[in-house]
């Protein structure tokens, strides 16, 4: 019996060169001039509460947050000094920490066991349970943060500038901006209603290892008709499809995805990635961005795993059979910020290059023999980037010649 392939994969991850000023800042104990200090005996933890009369703050007052019963609040101030009132408890603060640019804003979790601080830089400071997502600190935007608002159920939050540029982060969805930027792809393209099992099934022709003529004709199949329900036609491969290693198939199939949207193809396989993805594939992993060429700054990057026949069986179930019910091991229930995060890496970054710049490269590898089930492991390694162009292994105008489109 063909097992069911699994998969699962790395969000959008923002790099150093878009990410400068941003922090992640876990149980710091806040050290404040104003406000009245007490131990909370269970943690150890400093609780500093600004009295309602008789205080003066040293900084304005940037932000208000009230607790998940509604029965306190937060306050901060433009230094990241926190106050609580009620039951709001403290979590941290940035009050002892040297900012580049002041806090204009904060959020809570949904649960109120952490929040979240954004500087004018677009800096994200995370408290108590708040998780770092990622942040626009550092990065070249045109107009200063002035928000930050959770998404619930607490799996990522939106930045807003002043000029209306909306960002966001985890699984909080991009639904519209005020300043023209667009998102890599519709939130209608980076999901799809219900997975579309392959039809026809492959998974017994292309099992444990196989791109043979016959198998990868399968896969071209059901990638036809899962296309037909987004109303897209078929792919158009290289002539030379089947001659191509399994990393260059990678590349081709996820370029011809997003080409196929209106998304900037990927320019070529670097082999810096390439080795990533590769070490990620023997061990059974999702790579990163580990061995970066000289002079390259990574602004962002993401990566899949699966394991499969082969790359382009791989690349439909990122596509197409990613959601509640599938192979993928982050998306087990309704709601998960994991459903579909296959499908979105591979349509992501644009996004990115649009407010940012930078140049789209990818990584992939597969290996043999690392599973007793028998499937291939199978790797993609998106990166957006700034600086020379590396020496590119395979590129995609090489396989528009070939007649790719």
């Amino acid at each position: 019996m063909v097992t069911r392939p699994r998969v699962w994969s790395k969000s959008v991850r923002v790099g150093a060169a878009a990410v400068v000023a941003a922090a992640v800042v876990v149980g710091l104990q806040f050290t404040q001039s104003t406000g009245v200090a007490r131990a909370v005996a269970d943690t150890g933890v400093g609780v500093h509460l600004l009295q309602s009369s008789g205080t003066g703050l040293t900084m304005p007052v940037m932000g208000m947050v009230e607790t998940a019963d509604g029965k306190g609040y937060w306050l901060v101030a433009s230094d990241g000094g926190i106050f609580t009132f009620g039951d709001a408890p403290f979590y941290g603060s940035t009050g002892a920490i040297h900012l580049n640019q002041p806090i204009v804003g904060m959020a809570a979790t949904p649960d109120g066991r952490g929040y979240w601080l954004v500087a004018s830089d677009g800096g994200i400071f995370t408290f108590g349970d708040a998780l770092f997502y990622g942040s626009t600190g550092g990065a070249p935007v045109a107009a200063a943060t002035v928000g930050v608002a959770a998404h619930h159920p607490g799996t990522g939050y939106w930045t807003v500038t002043s000029g209306g540029l909306v960002s966001s982060f985890g699984g909080a969805p991009f639904a519209g901006s005020l300043a023209g930027s667009t998102p890599s792809s519709s939130p209608a393209s980076t999901t799809l209603p219900a997975n579309i099992p392959p039809s026809p099934n492959f998974l017994s022709d292309c099992y444990p290892h196989n791109d043979s003529a016959p198998c990868l004709s399968m896969i071209e199949q059901a990638t036809t008709n899962a296309r037909s329900f987004e109303g897209l036609g078929p792919m158009v491969l290289p002539s030379n499809f089947g001659a191509l290693d399994p990393a260059e198939q990678a590349f081709v199939v996820t370029n011809i995805e997003r080409v196929d949207r209106g998304l900037p193809p990927f320019v070529g396989l670097v082999d810096a990635f390439d080795a990533d993805a590769q070490a990620g594939a023997q061990g059974n992993t999702d790579p990163g961005p580990t061995q970066v060429p000289p002079g390259l700054q990574i602004i962002a990057w993401a990566s899949n795993w699966a394991e499969n026949g082969n790359t382009f069986g791989s690349n439909y179930f990122y596509m197409y059979d990613d959601g509640v019910g599938s192979g993928n091991v982050e998306c087990t229930s309704v709601g998960q910020a994991g459903c579909w995060g296959h499908r979105k890496n591979v349509l992501s970054l644009a996004d990115y290059q649009q407010r940012y710049g930078g140049s789209l490269y990818m990584g992939a590898g597969e290996a043999y023999g690392t599973f007793a089930n028998g499937w291939a492991s199978d790797t993609e390694l998106m990166v957006l980037a700034a600086g020379p162009t590396p020496p590119l292994a395979y590129t995609w105008a090489a396989a528009v010649a070939a007649g790719a489109r």
